[in-house]
Parts: structure tokens; C-alpha cells; sequence
């Protein structure tokens, strides 16, 4: 493969190329020019079909696909008008089923392109979503012609027929908002990786195609015949696909390494505005072609609220999804941010919250509070002697047999730093507290943690008890929890002091 300016040479050189052989060949052409024009103006379009089908399938699934994908299916409506145009211009025959056709395809091309440009910008934008916005856009457009042209599409009733000042002014209005509408998009998109890329290769495309035809349709209008003039309906078409190739090339080798930035204020704004703009849409056009069309009317007022409906129900729905998500997430958080990683037991900063919490709600019903320090005896030497791996598999087998002490489900047994254990004993007196610590030695002792023979063979632990008497703090209550260890530990180790 070429490099990407050696590729971006050949693809101006080829456009180039397009564009002197449509006027070489014209202007050979003689009598025989609308041919040769109209050959050109159908290929050009077609190429740019294949080229947005091309950089839809390239892309990952996402929004950036489907943007694509609708930019297709609008050159789709576009080479077929342009088809049927020269059918019609070309054979003489007027058939008005494919003269409504072809106006209707022309005038239908912008309607891909709005949904395009007013879709939800998500990496994974809603199916259902999608349709409903699908549907709002192709009957407010079905709409718009009808009370544009005063007659539906495909209707072969004879009716006046519609100034061509009228025509011309309509599709340079459609054009012109198509193409504010992409720059305001891709204002808010801009840094956004492949969505960016492709709002900014519409708005291109958009304006120098509102361009060209305005030019185009101002000197058809005025019976002014130019030589050039035939190669500007082909000239956004080429551009786009020099533009494509391009930005194919880029999005093959960065799309799947660049991250995706969050929505800006801008894109949420579109992004809930565009429904309610286009249930808005087709409830004002049902109202205004409802005397001439009463049951298309009808029909359209009833689908915009069915939608409307619908996609409220949807977007509930999926609040209410995100909503109990983000809430089982929250209460994971806060699980672990309450547990100890490696013991699985409560943390210190769950200890300081029930000690809180239990001393206010024994003070207030008058009752006792019991705490407990625990410490591992010559955790140290342990450590030292058997490795740290052993001492946190040390760690874990105490945390479990100073839980399985506990007698009830609300007293809380925590690790409280590095060897030092605590529990915390709602609504007990002395004599429970002390018969607890000493369940608790039992267990580590029914354990049989070994340790280094010079401390004894199995692993031990000291305990300071205190008791809250309702004129202590919890940072009293736990001060004097330690002194009791304290003197434990003085005392010979292995012991419950209180």
C-alpha cells in the first residue's frame, strides 16, 4: 500500500483527471454532450457511494458505522434521482410516476443526512432508538414534500405546477440547513476520533455541495449555458470520495488506539433536543397539510405521539436499567472500600464507623460497650523467620478464627493495621467481653498457626478489653483498649488484660 501523501497524490490526480475528461468529452461531444454529462454526474455519486460503504465497513460498530452507513444510503437517493433524470431527459418521455420519483429521491437525500447529523453520538447508540429517530425522519420528510409540492409522492393527480424559482429556493434552504446543522455537530465533535473525522468530511461535503448547486441551479434558472458549469453537480462527489480515501487510510491504522473523549455539553444539547424537534416537525406538518391530506395528516399526528411515546418509554427503561446498575456498583464500592483486602474481614475504616455509630447507641439506650485489641505475639520474628507470603496466610487464618469467635452477627471483628486485630461488642458487660477474648485465644489456638520453635511453636495473641461506661469518648474507649493491650503484652504476652 502507497504511503498516505503518496495516495493523497494519486487521488487528486485521478479527481483531476475526472473533471478535464467530463469537459474534454462534452465539448467532443457535440449534440451528443448531455449524454456524455449525464454519464459523468451518475458515476460521480456512485463512486461516493462506494466510498462511504467502504469506510462503514471499516470502522468498528459504533456510532462513527452507522453515520457512515446513512451517508450511503443518502448517495444511494441521490444517484438514483440523477438516474431517473436522465432516463426522463434523455428518452423523451415524461412518466410521471418517475417524474415524481425522481424529485422525491432528490428531496428524500437530505434525509438520511439529518438522522446522521442529529443521531445520538454514543459508542453504541440504542437500536430501538435509532428506528423511532428513523421513522420521525423519513415521515417528516414525506411530510415536508407533500406541503412543499402540494401533492404527495407518487400521486398522479394533476395539479399546477411548481415555479421553478420555488424548486430551486427549496433545495438551496435544504441544503443550507443540512449544512449548519453538520458544522454545529461537528463543533461539538471535533477531537472525537472517528466521529469527529466524520462530521468533518459531511460539513465538507455539505457546503461545497450547497455551493455547487446553488451555482449550479442560479445558472439553469437563468438559461445561462457554460461549458464548466455541467462538472459542478459532480464536484462535492469527487471531493467526497478524495476525502474518504484519505480518511480511510488514517482510521485503518489510529481508530482502534484512540480513546474516545467524553460528550461535550454541546452534544448533549443536540442529542435531546433532536427528538423532541422532530416530533415537534411532524406534529406542525400534519396540522398543515391536514385540509388537502387529512388522512396522511392523521396518520402522522398519531405515529408522532406513538413515537414520542415509545421513546420515552425507552429512555425510562434504560434510566431505570442505569440507574439500578450504578447502584449495585455503588454498594460494590462501598463494600470493598469497608473490607480489608487481604483478610477479607472489616477494614479500619469500617471499625471507625460502627465504633461511632455503637457508642452513640449506648449511650443513648444506656447500655455497655465492649472493645477488644488484638495483637499477634512476635509477629516480627514470624515474619522474619518464615517469610512475609507465610505471614499474610498468618494473618488470614487469625482474621477467620477471631470471626468464627464472635457469638453474634452484630459485633464486628476488624483488622485494625498491620498485626493488630479489634472487635467491637454491642450492648456487653465485663464478664461477656473477657469470655469472648478468651473464645478468641482458643480459636487461634485450635488453629495451630506454627511459629518459630524460640516462640513457643504456634502463634499466639494478646488482648486489651475495655469497657465504656458512658462518660468516655470512643477515642477514650479506644486509648484505654490499648493500654490494656499494652500491659498485656508487658505482662507476659498471650494474656487478656482489661
Amino acid at each position: 500500500m502507497p504511503p498516505a501523501g503518496q495516495q493523497l497524490t494519486y487521488s487528486i490526480a485521478l479527481g483531476a483527471s475526472y473533471v478535464l475528461a467530463q469537459l474534454a468529452l462534452t465539448a467532443w461531444a457535440g449534440t451528443h454532450a448531455p449524454y456524455v454529462s449525464y454519464a459523468f454526474n451518475i458515476v460521480a455519486p456512485l463512486l461516493a457511494l462506494a466510498a462511504c460503504c467502504r469506510c462503514a465497513y471499516v470502522n468498528a460498530a459504533g456510532a462513527a458505522r452507522t453515520g457512515w452507513a446513512l451517508f450511503a444510503v443518502a448517495m444511494l437517493f441521490w444517484s438514483t434521482g440523477m438516474i431517473l433524470s436522465a432516463w426522463q431527459d434523455l428518452s423523451g418521455q415524461v412518466a410521471s410516476d418517475a417524474t415524481y420519483f425522481s424529485d422525491f429521491a432528490y428531496f428524500m437525500y437530505g434525509a438520511p443526512l439529518l438522522l446522521a447529523i442529529s443521531s445520538v453520538t454514543h459508542n453504541h447508540p440504542s437500536r430501538t432508538l435509532q428506528w423511532l429517530d428513523a421513522v420521525q425522519v423519513l415521515l417528516a420528510a414525506y411530510l415536508a414534500y407533500t406541503a412543499i409540492f402540494s401533492v404527495s409522492p407518487f400521486d398522479q393527480r394533476s395539479i399546477a405546477p411548481i415555479p421553478a424559482s420555488l424548486l430551486v429556493l427549496t433545495y438551496n434552504v435544504e441544503n443550507l440547513v443540512l449544512a449548519c446543522c453538520a458544522s454545529l455537530r461537528l463543533l461539538a465533535h471535533r477531537r472525537d476520533g472517528g466521529q469527529g473525522r466524520f462530521y468533518l468530511l459531511l460539513t465538507v461535503f455539505l457546503w461545497c455541495y450547497a455551493g455547487c448547486a446553488a451555482a449550479y441551479n442560479y445558472l439553469t434558472l437563468h438559461g445561462v449555458t457554460q461549458a464548466w458549469s455541467e462538472v459542478l453537480p459532480s464536484l462535492p462527489f469527487l471531493l467526497l470520495v478524495l476525502l474518504a480515501t484519505r480518511v480511510t487510510a488514517a482510521q485503518s491504522a489510529a481508530e482502534n488506539t484512540q480513546a474516545q473523549q467524553a460528550l461535550q455539553k454541546l452534544t448533549l444539547l443536540i442529542d435531546n433536543f433532536s427528538p423532541i424537534f422532530f416530533t415537534a416537525a411532524l406534529l406542525g406538518l400534519g396540522f398543515a397539510v391536514m385540509r388537502a391530506h387529512f388522512y396522511l395528516a392523521a396518520a402522522s399526528l398519531f405515529v408522532a405521539l406513538l413515537v414520542h411515546a415509545l421513546r420515552s418509554a425507552t429512555l425510562q427503561s434504560r434510566y431505570m436499567q442505569s440507574e439500578l446498575a450504578l447502584r449495585a456498583a455503588h454498594d460494590k464500592l462501598e463494600k470493598l472500600s469497608l473490607t480489608d483486602g487481604l483478610t477479607g474481614i472489616a477494614n479500619r475504616r469500617c471499625f471507625d464507623q460502627t465504633l461511632q455509630l455503637e457508642w452513640q447507641r449506648a449511650a443513648r439506650n444506656h447500655q455497655g460497650l465492649a472493645l477488644l485489641i488484638i495483637d499477634i505475639d512476635f509477629f516480627k520474628s514470624l515474619n522474619d523467620t518464615f517469610g512475609h507470603p507465610y505471614g499474610d496466610a498468618c494473618l488470614v487464618r487469625i482474621a477467620a478464627a477471631l470471626h468464627s469467635a464472635l457469638p453474634r452477627a452484630s459485633d464486628l471483628a476488624a483488622r485494625f493495621g498491620g498485626e493488630e486485630f479489634a472487635a467491637i461488642l454491642p450492648a456487653t458487660d465485663g464478664d461477656g467481653a473477657l469470655a469472648v477474648a478468651h473464645k478468641m485465644q482458643e480459636a487461634i489456638a485450635a488453629a495451630a498457626i506454627v511459629h518459630a520453635p524460640s516462640r513457643g511453636g504456634l502463634v499466639t495473641a494478646s488482648i486489651g478489653l475495655a469497657l465504656s461506661d458512658g462518660g468516655q469518648t470512643p477515642e477514650q474507649l479506644l486509648a484505654a483498649a490499648d493500654q490494656a493491650l499494652y500491659r498485656a503484652k508487658q505482662n507476659g504476652r498471650n494474656r487478656v488484660e482489661s
